[in-house]
Parts: structure tokens; C-alpha cells; sequence
């Protein structure tokens, strides 16, 4: 469970969706983008509503199909997304595509870099 009221990149989601169980998640912060879908990979409610939280918690409780369907959604959606490889593999993107734009290619020629 992540009842975060303020949530940047939450590798404490993460980590427990790689588990494959069914994560219960606030909407606070960036949680929204790392969890997914309410009911799909995460079982989410609002931040900073505590009846709604007890209310998912108890919708997970009593569903062990959504439970089992929602914990392998967000596994899923960790393996596709947020592996080390594919983290590594972004980033040499990103660095790729900063360096070719125009402005750097002429800064890397004047530092001997490219030719």
C-alpha cells in the first residue's frame, strides 16, 4: 500500500508491483503515472481520503479475482517499463538525441568531439 498525499517517482510502488500482488495507491503526486489504471494495475483512490482508502483496501479484500488480475497488470506494467535495461536504454536515448541536435553537434565539433 502506498497512501502517499505527495508522491514523486514512487520506487516503493514499483517495487511492490514487481512482486506481482495487488497494490492499493493514492492519486497523490506522480503516483497516477507510475501505478496505471484504477482496477487495471493498481487499486487506487483519492490522497488524503481515508474512508476511500479503507474502501479499497476492503474492494481488494473481497475481490480475489480483481486482486490476482491486478497484481499481474502491474507486474506487467513494471517489466515493460521500468526495468534497469530499459531505464539504461532511455537514458542513451535521451543522451543521443540531446547531442544530435544541432546547437551541440556545432560544440562538440569545437571541442574536437565529432567531425
Amino acid at each position: 500500500m502506498v497512501p502517499s498525499l505527495y508522491e514523486g517517482f514512487s520506487l516503493p510502488a514499483i517495487e511492490a508491483m514487481c512482486t506481482g500482488i495487488c497494490l492499493v495507491a493514492t492519486d497523490g503526486g506522480a503516483l497516477p503515472e507510475v501505478t496505471g489504471i484504477d482496477g487495471d494495475t493498481v487499486l487506487g483512490c483519492k490522497a488524503g481520503d481515508a474512508e476511500g482508502l479503507a474502501a479499497t483496501i476492503r474492494r481488494g479484500l473481497d475481490d480475489p479475482e480483481l486482486r490476482a488480475r491486478v497484481g499481474l497488470n502491474g507486474r506487467n506494467r513494471v517489466v515493460e517499463r521500468w526495468t534497469w535495461r530499459k531505464c539504461a536504454e532511455q537514458t542513451v536515448e535521451q543522451y543521443r538525441e540531446v547531442l544530435s541536435m544541432p546547437a551541440n553537434q556545432d560544440k562538440l565539433r569545437r571541442n574536437g568531439r565529432v567531425k
